[in-house]
This record gives C-alpha cells, structure tokens and sequence, in this order.
C-alpha cells in the first residue's frame, strides 16, 4: 500500500514539468535549423566546385595553364574550391575526345573515387589536340555535416561513403 501511494504521489507532482516540455519540443526548434545549415553548406560548395572547374577548363581550353597531367587538374580544381575537405583524394577526373558523329549525352556514367579501395578505378585523361571538342567530368565526395539530421539523412551515399557531388563541362581546344 506504501509503495501505492508514493507512486500517486510521483505522478501527481509537477516538478520538471518545463524540463519535459524542452527535452520534447527543442529537436523539433532544433531541425529546421540543421536541416538550412545543411542545405547551405551543400550550395556552398556546389557553386564553388561549378566556378573551380569553370576557372580549370578556361586554363586547359586557353592551353595557358600547362596542366599536363590529370593530377595537376585536380590540385587546380581543389586549390579554387577551397570548402571541399579532404579535396584532392576525393576528387576523380574524367577528360576525353568528343566523337561529334556518335556522341550521346548519357555516355556512362561519371567514375566517382570509392574510399574503401586502396586502388581507384582507372579514368580516361585523353587532353586531346587543337580545335577538338572535349568532355572533362569531375565527380567529388564529401560528407554532410549532420548526417543522421533532415537534408542529410536522406542525402544518397555511394559505396564506400560521402555523397557525390558531379560536374560536367564541354570545351573546344584553342589553336
């Protein structure tokens, strides 16, 4: 009968009453915010990657840049884009000859890196010759900041994690 009556007694009292009301509703304040924040940082470096490789395929197309290797493309994207983490090892660089007779616009798809394999899968870097018309492809991984939280939750991972994140730009070689 004790043991009744202090239970009435528990559920009667309303101390920490605003406790319960702020531990139910502050996620709920709480997720619009992470869910901007999120969308923000994503446009963020969206834009960033777009004008990083517009600012590249200028210098490759103008032939002023004397980018002669795959690996020099990537560390001039990722030195434009600043906000990409991990920018460099996450980067994969696709650039080949456009066959104006047969060229498809879903010619495969863009090789994006898997960071669970130590060897990347292998990419086309073809810088092609004066007056050519040329497809360079980039795919970039990164992580969202709240992964488990609005936006982020329902962001597609590919395999071996981080989110993907593509560009394509076509150029003509200057003579």
């Amino acid at each position: 009968m004790r043991l009744l009556s202090r239970l009435c007694t528990f559920l009667r009292a309303a101390d920490g009453a605003a406790s319960v009301e702020i531990v139910v509703l502050f996620p709920l304040m709480l997720w619009p915010f992470l869910t901007g924040m999120e969308a923000g940082v994503m446009q963020m470096r969206r834009v960033m990657f777009e004008y990083a490789v517009d600012v590249v395929a200028r210098d490759v197309r103008m032939g002023i840049s004397g980018y002669g290797t795959a690996a020099e493309i990537r560390a001039a994207v990722c030195e434009t884009a600043t906000v990409i983490p991990d920018c460099e090892s996450d980067l994969m660089l696709d650039l080949s000859r456009v066959d104006l007779g047969s060229f498809t616009a879903s010619e495969g798809a863009v090789t994006c890196r898997n960071r669970d394999l130590e060897v990347q899968p292998a990419t086309t870097f073809k810088p092609g010759t004066q007056n050519e018309l040329m497809l360079m492809r980039f795919c970039v991984l990164y992580d969202p900041i709240f992964p488990g939280v609005g936006i982020g939750a329902r962001m597609d991972q590919v395999s071996g994690g981080g989110v993907a994140m593509v560009t394509e730009t076509f150029f003509v070689n200057e003579p």
